[in-house]
């Protein structure tokens, strides 16, 4: 048991424990992800504001241009306000389209060419530029269109007249930087190459990007161009590297009045962004958890070892105890049949010496009271007066030797009557139902006999006799009121009753009388019941008494043949005429 518990257990354990550890790691992951989104979307609305603010600067800056293009200290003083209030504003210029310098670049005509045109001759000298001072001064009368750098940038402004974004670029004391042109005719005039202008912003990149105090360790912010190159970086000044730890990214695109940016964010998880102190608890609590069971499967299993044990204990004294049982049982059954045995050879004993008492009595006694008869008969003769006292004492002794006949004879057919050895059963219930007087005492008999009743051994004759005698007895002694009488014995081998089947003899006999208590009464006052059940038994019957409807008593018995009669049936016995007896039960 032990062997199949742990190891199952301790697997789930395990299972369940790197579960709840990854659900808090993916908590983690979770909440650093939404946070360097949060971030990201900081990062991206601050430039997008500031490339908003770069927009509509230009755009003030090229009315405000536009209006009076000569009107410097107007200018100047707008540029230098702008610069003061935007600081990422590195420098705000002019650059005005001139006609070459040498004519060998082109006739005028080629001046004078379509703006939509790329190809031209033309050049675009810096005419304004803020702050001027000695790092700036350098710019003024310089051709950017002669810059490879900004070559493109100014075709572009100058064909399309919207915003557009220059490649990055360094600038002064290790910045960086990019310009965002934006070409425009003087108001009023006629759009003349002559009267076409370009306002530039030259944007210090490093005034892009928020401040960077919100970001947690090992972060990098990256703000690309278009093309992919890094405008802005910052870096993590952190060292260490957890190359064993995910890595998170978030990207965004900021493409605004000609302004395109990408914006990558990664942030390296180190061990300081996960729950350390969570994740201890939960380990704390998952071996705490894995001990408690364990103490608890390890009770479990000493107390299930102990209750094998004590069932093993109970079961050996169980199976002793059945043995017992059942060896007692065995010997208890065996004393039954002895017992039983015993009482059929007792009732057989009885049965003889009464037989035997019976012909002791019919041939000596019965002898001797003929010839006590005969002798007062003779001295009746010899004394024929009736007045002598010789006639008078023989006529005395032939009236008592009479008595003591009849007494005798009343003895003789009680202790064994002569018919059932003569003539047969049926004639001796016969004999025995005329002897009991039943109309005298006012009750009607209805008596059936059915099968081969006189072709029986003499054990089954004695015993149906027994019973018959014994009832009849005790409806005389005991059944008050009974008006009727039934007997049914029949003789039977169809069916099968109460478990007996084959040939069989079956009894009931019942009364219509007051009846009895038979549970409280039956077995247990006299003898005669016990007795009748006994013989019953004595002979592997059935025996049953039982209320006989609603009022009276029935009593049933039902004795297996062993032996089946030597010569052939005859036909059954003529009951008595009277009313149709009662089915057996």
């Amino acid at each position: 048991m032990q062997k199949s518990y742990f190891p199952l257990t301790t697997t789930i354990w395990f299972l369940l424990t790197l579960l709840m550890l990854s659900i808090s790691l993916a908590s983690d992951y979770d909440r650093l992800q939404k946070k360097l989104s949060n971030d990201a979307h900081f990062v991206y609305s601050s430039i997008y504001e500031k490339t908003y603010i770069n927009e509509v600067l230009l755009q003030n800056f090229t009315v405000l241009v536009s209006a009076d293009p000569e009107n410097d200290a107007v200018i100047r003083r707008f540029a230098n306000e702008m610069r003061k209030r935007y600081p990422h504003i590195e420098r705000l210029q002019i650059q005005h389209q001139l006609p070459p310098l040498s004519i060998s670049y082109g006739a005028s005509t080629n001046y004078n060419i379509d703006p939509t045109n790329t190809d031209y001759n033309v050049r675009f000298p810096v005419t304004f530029v803020e702050p001027l001072n000695s790092d700036t001064r350098y710019l003024l009368n310089k051709d950017l269109l002669a810059e490879p750098l900004f070559a493109e940038t100014i075709r572009f402004a100058r064909q399309y007249h919207q915003p557009v974004t220059s490649p990055p670029f360094p600038l002064d004391h290790n910045k960086s930087g990019y310009g965002l042109f934006l070409a425009f005719f003087e108001r009023d005039t006629e759009q003349t190459p002559e009267h076409l202008y370009i306002a530039s912003l030259i944007i210090n990149t490093q005034g892009m990007l928020p401040t960077t105090s919100f970001l947690s360790e090992h972060a990098s912010i990256s703000l690309m161009n278009d093309q992919g190159d890094i405008i802005e970086q910052y870096v993590s000044t952190d060292k260490k590297t957890f190359s064993w730890l995910p890595v998170l990214k978030e990207q965004r695109t900021v493409n605004r009045f000609g302004q395109s940016f990408k914006l990558s964010l990664v942030h390296q998880i180190g061990p300081k962004d996960i729950n350390l102190g969570m994740l201890l608890i939960l380990i704390s609590t998952s071996l705490a958890f894995y001990f408690m069971l364990t103490a608890y499967l390890r009770q479990k299993v000493q107390s299930a070892i102990e209750h094998s044990s004590v069932y093993e204990t109970l079961e050996h004294e169980r199976q002793q105890l059945e043995n017992r049982i059942h060896k007692r049982t065995v010997e208890l059954n065996e004393q039954l049949t002895e017992n039983r045995r015993l009482t059929h050879q007792v009732l057989a004993v009885q049965e003889r010496e009464r037989r035997n008492l019976a012909r002791e009595l019919h041939d000596e006694l019965g002898q001797s009271l003929t010839a006590i008869r005969t002798d007062a008969k003779i001295l009746k003769r010899t004394h024929p007066e009736e007045s002598s006292l010789v006639n008078q004492t023989a006529d005395s002794i032939d009236a008592i030797a009479q008595n003591i006949y009849d007494v005798t004879y009343g003895m003789m057919r009680s202790l064994r009557p002569s018919a059932l050895d003569d003539l047969g059963l049926v004639d001796a219930i016969q004999e025995c139902i005329i002897s009991n007087r039943f109309t005298e005492h006012g009750i009607t008999l209805h008596a059936d006999f059915s099968g081969p009743l006189n072709e029986m051994s003499e054990d089954y004759n004695i015993t149906l006799f027994r019973l018959t005698q014994e009832a009849f007895s005790n409806i005389i002694k005991y059944a008050h009121q009974a008006r009727n009488v039934w007997l049914d014995i029949r003789r039977t081998s169809e069916g099968q009753r109460k478990n007996i089947s084959g040939d069989r003899l079956e009894l009931m006999i019942s009364d219509d009388g007051c009846g009895f208590d038979i549970k409280a009464e039956a077995f247990k006052k006299g003898f005669g019941l016990i007795g009748m059940r006994e013989r019953v038994r004595a002979l592997d019957g059935y025996f049953q008494i039982s209320k006989n409807h609603d009022q009276g008593t029935r009593i049933i018995a039902i004795i297996p043949l062993k032996m089946e009669p030597e010569a052939d049936p005859l036909a059954p016995a003529t009951p008595d005429p009277a009313e149709p007896v009662e089915p057996l039960l």
